[in-house]
């Protein structure tokens, strides 16, 4: 009997050793990062959308991501294939003409973007290294802005009435950063990773008919302030991301 278990033994054995990670020879990961950085939308979702000499108060000044995807690695440089959620701060404002409120403005900003980078590993060992990554990608994002009168703006705008603006569009993003990524567990390691983005998005257009305080618009128009300048999304700033990548 023991003549049969024994060769049992050896294999439960042989695949009971824990696998030896060697950064330099794995090929495969799944990766997710969490990102937060600077933001220059500022109020510039809302801002000139009733005329001149109108403030708000409030600003967007972060953007928060979350990305996942794959990566093929060597020894010497790397490839990403992610897919990015682009989630800055709700702008929650309100309208003032110096005198009176006259409404408050919610934006809520959401983009999507798929997106490839190439990691150059400048340095390392078995267990860990650094590298610089360059990005593209292209961004889709959606924008949706409540807007709610007051008395006074119901005097100051007549005929018109609370209402909702949905708009979309489209622009490339670029990024470049330095990061650092070492062992965690078996096949597990942690990445961080310090950057820039630029991306700025000039092409908005409505994607639904409303009216606004400007009048009438219909689903395809550029979106426009008051003063006829198209709208523009910057959440160009700098980055911090960190990770995890899990080795197959």
């Amino acid at each position: 009997m023991f003549r049969f278990l024994l060769p049992l033994f050896v294999l439960f054995s042989v695949s009971a050793q824990a696998r030896v990670f060697n950064i330099n020879n794995e090929n495969f990961a799944a990766y997710f990062l969490a990102t937060g950085g600077g933001s220059q939308l500022g109020t510039h979702a809302v801002a000139g959308e009733a005329g001149t000499g109108v403030n708000y108060n409030g600003s967007v000044n972060y953007n928060y991501t979350g990305e996942f995807g794959f990566l093929y690695s060597k020894p010497r440089a790397s490839l990403r294939f992610g897919f990015e959620i682009l989630k800055p701060s709700v702008l929650e404002s309100t309208a003032n003409n110096g005198t009176s409120d006259l409404y408050s403005a919610k934006s809520d900003v959401l983009g999507y973007v798929p997106k490839l980078s190439f990691e150059l590993n400048v340095h390392g060992d078995n267990s860990s290294r650094s590298f610089v990554s360059v990005t593209v990608g292209t961004a889709s994002v959606t924008l949706k802005n409540d807007y709610a009168l007051t008395a006074a703006g119901q005097t100051a705008y007549p005929g018109v009435v609370d209402h909702s603006i949905e708009a979309k569009g489209s622009s490339t993003l670029l990024s470049a950063s330095l990061g650092y990524e070492g062992i965690m567990t078996d096949t597990t390691t942690v990445v961080v990773e310090f950057g820039y983005r630029q991306l700025k998005v000039d092409n908005l257009k409505y994607s639904k008919d409303v009216t606004t305080f400007s009048g009438a618009k219909t689903s395809g128009d550029d979106l426009m302030t008051s003063s006829g300048v198209k709208r523009e999304l910057d959440f160009s700033g700098g980055f911090i991301s960190i990770g995890f990548r899990f080795y197959m």
